[in-house]
């Protein structure tokens, strides 16, 4: 698991430096989103989670947490620019986003480990367990509204036409993610999802905010 955490790590970091390079059209524009990085956190924590108990769970955060932790150092490392001043900033700039990416990693893996450890069983229509069934549509909808909530934050501070339109593509994929993944299921896997959606769009927008702020304070200076 963590041998995968860490491939899927190096995975964001070669994709963060692949896409700013325009490997296809409107790929620096993808490259600015973190809604990559939000669905590969969950994803990993659904793979660290699948099918088990209590321990899936746990292990789905250490997996978000290696992935979006480690995978911001990757990205640093291999943006790392020649001289002393560029290997410093490389430095700075991973262990400070590399922190941040544990913490918020780790958090979007313990959501992708409740979607899919057997405490969030998929249910059966018509059946099931009614806690399973809230609590694996609150994980879907969180991650919906997370990238809902961030396509709204970069809305407020993009003025490029190209990038508005890039941060509007991922807010409308958060929505589509929410109502394509409740198709099917339970009046409570619905409800959970589209109230943690609604709550999660709201935090989202200043807690991305905040986060982009702090790590302006150690020379960030993305967008």
């Amino acid at each position: 698991m963590l041998l995968l955490a860490l491939v899927g790590a190096a995975g964001l970091g070669i994709m963060g430096q692949a896409t700013g390079e325009r490997m296809f059209r409107g790929s620096w524009e993808f490259s600015r989103l973190g809604g990559p990085w939000l669905i590969a956190g969950f994803a990993g924590g659904a793979v660290g989670g699948w099918r088990r108990r209590g321990s899936g769970l746990l292990l789905g955060a250490v997996a978000g947490a290696v992935i979006v932790g480690a995978g911001s150092v990757a990205y640093y490392l291999l943006s790392y620019s020649a001289g002393e001043n560029g290997a410093r900033q490389a430095a700075t700039l991973g262990i400070g986003w590399g922190t941040a990416g544990l913490a918020v990693g780790g958090i979007l893996g313990l959501l992708g480990a409740a979607y899919s450890t057997s405490l969030a069983r998929r249910e059966r229509p018509g059946g099931g367990r009614p806690a399973a069934s809230w609590l694996h549509g609150a994980a879907l909808g969180t991650l919906g509204g997370l990238l809902i909530g961030e396509a709204v934050a970069l809305l407020w501070v993009w003025d490029g036409p190209s990038l508005r339109a890039m941060a509007l593509l991922e807010g409308v994929g958060g929505v589509a993610l929410v109502i394509a993944g409740s198709l099917g299921r339970s009046w409570r896997f619905v409800a959970g999802a589209m109230v943690f959606a609604a709550l999660s769009a709201v935090v989202a927008p200043a807690a991305t905010t905040l986060l982009r702020e702090s790590l302006r304070m150690i020379g960030w200076a993305g967008a």
